[in-house]
């Protein structure tokens, strides 16, 4: 079973799109787990939309950090193997299958990103300049 965690604050730009490019690599019984730090704007009703059985919203939560937020997140977690997604993410497609035998191997694995501008025009290539 894999996760994938998102901490959302006022996401309301992108989250459709990143919702969009993740569960279409999920299965049935896959899970995505949602913590929102109080959002005043309408990412919860965007998510809600969705009607997704595999989307689990935590909400009314006041962390007022990202990394309590994420914690939050993993913690509810019950998949074998969890991704973490910034609530601007839009994951390219396969990313799951390409990321996944390396997680079977290893305690963590980092993959690069494209660095997109808000209308997803290519930015930069590579987040990272390097990887092993």
């Amino acid at each position: 079973m894999i996760s994938v965690c998102i901490a959302t604050y006022n996401g309301e730009k992108f989250i459709k799109e990143q919702l969009d490019s993740i569960l279409h690599q999920l299965s049935d019984e896959d899970e995505i787990i949602i913590s929102d730090d109080s959002s005043t704007d309408a990412t919860l009703d965007i998510i809600k939309k969705y009607l997704d059985k595999r989307i689990v919203i935590i909400d009314n939560q006041k962390f007022h950090s990202p990394v309590y937020n994420f914690e939050n997140a993993i913690k509810q977690a019950k998949g074998d193997y969890i991704f973490l997604a910034d609530q601007d993410d839009v994951w390219l497609p396969h990313k799951i299958d390409s990321l996944l035998p390396h997680l079977v191997e290893n305690d963590l694995v980092l993959s690069n990103a494209k660095v997109v501008d808000a209308s997803l025009n290519m930015v930069k290539e590579r987040f990272y300049k390097k990887i092993r």
